[in-house]
């Protein structure tokens, strides 16, 4: 039987995410090694930037568009050699954030979505579909969640799992690119894998933009998933489950990862009173709210935005 996470803690919660990845760039376009990049990495500065906001809450990437992992990690290291680090740069995060009292939630993404990482594909069994073994490459994403789950335990607040739409073309979007028949995605298993090092971790599938559709009802919050401030969402949510706003407050593509090899920061996408007005509508409303905010390869969040959540911090 499922155990749903007591999810109190999330309703008004209000808290930061950041896509820190393997296509991270540094300021001017360049980029230095992924073991280099999460050498570097400074835990206790990106910690103290979030407090300084009122950040009660922080989702970190761990693996988007590249399959790699800022930890030791045995089961992505033996599906693909190189992918992982020796500094444990996920769980340092983890401690700095506690020490603040702000709560880890990891996003990963099983990074088979589009054609960001073919070769990754090929190895955990996704590109060749029926014609290969599904259900193995479902055993591998199970696999290299559950260990984290465990190595954590409940340091991990919570999962914000993404691209549910590349492995089951039930909800309102689809993006499988490989042929699966009537396979479907065990979606108990991997919330079993989420929980296996803390049962009350709370854990949500996303189903895109505006959406509240369930793949599972195996889950204890929704991804809530936004483009605009007035984002309307459907279907209506389902009593008892926590309701959650994320939206990129500065820029909509997520990631900082640079065209024409440079990069720039960017000024926040809404004013203040407007951001203003929808943290504090949403946090009234006992929804958790999530701020997504560019940061360069060096770990510096975009300070554009930061001066804006500080402008606004004494109304929040």
């Amino acid at each position: 039987m499922y155990h749903f996470a007591n999810t109190d803690w999330m309703r008004g919660s209000f808290g930061i995410s950041v896509h820190w990845t393997s296509k991270t760039v540094f300021p001017d376009g360049s980029v230095n090694s992924y073991e280099d990049a999460v050498n570097a990495f400074e835990p206790d500065t990106f910690a103290e930037t979030l407090e300084s906001i009122g950040a009660k809450h922080c989702i970190f990437t761990l693996t988007h568009a590249q399959e790699y992992l800022a930890l030791p990690h045995p089961v992505l290291e033996r599906l693909m050699p190189g992918r992982t680090t020796a500094r444990d740069l996920i769980g340092e995060l983890m401690e700095a954030l506690a020490k603040r009292n702000i709560r880890f939630i990891a996003y990963y993404n099983h990074s088979c979505n589009g054609v960001g990482d073919p070769e990754w594909m090929r190895a955990c069994g996704y590109s060749a579909g029926i014609h290969g073994n599904l259900d193995l490459f479902a055993e591998n994403i199970c696999g290299i969640v559950e260990f984290m789950a465990k190595r954590y335990g409940n340091a991990l607040s919570g999962w914000w799992f993404d691209s549910s739409y590349s492995v089951d073309p039930r909800g309102p979007h689809n993006s499988i690119s490989c042929e699966m028949g009537s396979w479907q995605f065990p979606w108990e298993k991997l919330s079993a894998a989420a929980k296996a090092g803390y049962p009350d971790c709370a854990v949500s599938f996303n189903a895109g933009v505006g959406s509240r559709f369930l793949y599972t009802p195996c889950q204890d919050y929704y991804a809530g998933e936004s483009v605009s401030l007035a984002e309307c969402f459907f279907p209506e949510a389902v009593p008892g489950m926590t309701d959650h706003r994320w939206i990129c407050s500065d820029s909509p593509d997520w990631v900082f990862c640079g065209k024409k090899n440079s990069c720039t920061f960017v000024e926040p996408r809404f004013p203040d009173d407007a951001l203003r007005d929808f943290i504090a509508q949403h946090r009234a409303a006992g929804r958790m709210v999530t701020l997504n905010l560019l940061i360069e390869r060096g770990g510096k969040i975009n300070p554009y935005a930061i001066a804006q959540l500080r402008r606004i911090r004494p109304s929040l």
